[in-house]
């Protein structure tokens, strides 16, 4: 599998899904959406376009996407890794999940739900986009590639305790939240930056 997946390559052909458990299905619908959004998004503007920055200090379209592809670069390894280790333990079961109540307001902030969000946080140095050029087509091609790679580690993680197996941030190994609680903060936290991404763009068109 191509999971370095270098600039201007394409991705693998996902491989063929399965039926999931309604909460996994939720997750692999918003993986989807995202993969429709970042199309949508750049279909009809140029490198210009994606990289100017709407103001001196804010993101620009192509740096809210470097920073989402950042962060999955970070968190699928991490999330597999804690579904192998679920495995080997036994840590099965098929939901429905209960999780704690700072699982779930982490999720809560980290996502897309709330349009403006009301909440800022400061990107942990990992997941911060250098100030640079990027290339939209291969940021693009990184992204959809990305998107697979979650679709297939929420396969994976079929089956498995989702609330019991915890998995520490890769920016912040004293964060540790659930899989099923990553897996919801990561469907939301692209849904945010996605809307943010659009919305320098309409600032900069």
């Amino acid at each position: 599998m191509n999971e370095g997946l270098p600039g201007g390559s394409m991705p693998d052909p996902p491989k063929a899904e399965q039926p999931l458990i309604p909460e996994l299905e939720r997750y692999r619908v918003g993986f989807r959406w995202a993969k429709g959004e970042i199309q949508n998004l750049t279909a009809s503007i140029d490198s210009a376009t994606y990289n100017a920055r709407p103001a001196e200090k804010a993101w620009s379209a192509a740096e809210c996407v470097e920073h989402l592809s950042a962060t999955a670069r970070e968190m699928i390894p991490a999330l597999d890794a804690g579904v192998a280790r679920a495995r080997e333990n036994g840590w099965l079961a098929h939901g429905p999940f209960e999780y704690g109540r700072f699982e779930k307001w982490f999720a809560r902030q980290a996502g897309g739900d709330q349009l403006p969000p009301k909440r800022r946080f400061k990107t942990p140095k990992l997941y911060h986009p250098p100030h640079r050029t990027y290339d939209m087509d291969d940021a693009v091609l990184e992204f959809l590639a990305l998107q697979d790679r979650y679709i297939e580690t929420l396969q994976l993680a079929s089956g498995i305790d989702l609330a019991r197996t915890k998995v520490p941030s890769p920016a912040m190994s004293l964060l540790k939240l659930s899989v099923g609680q990553w897996l919801v903060s990561m469907e939301g936290h692209q849904r945010r930056h996605l809307w943010q991404a659009g919305e320098a763009l309409k600032r900069v068109g």
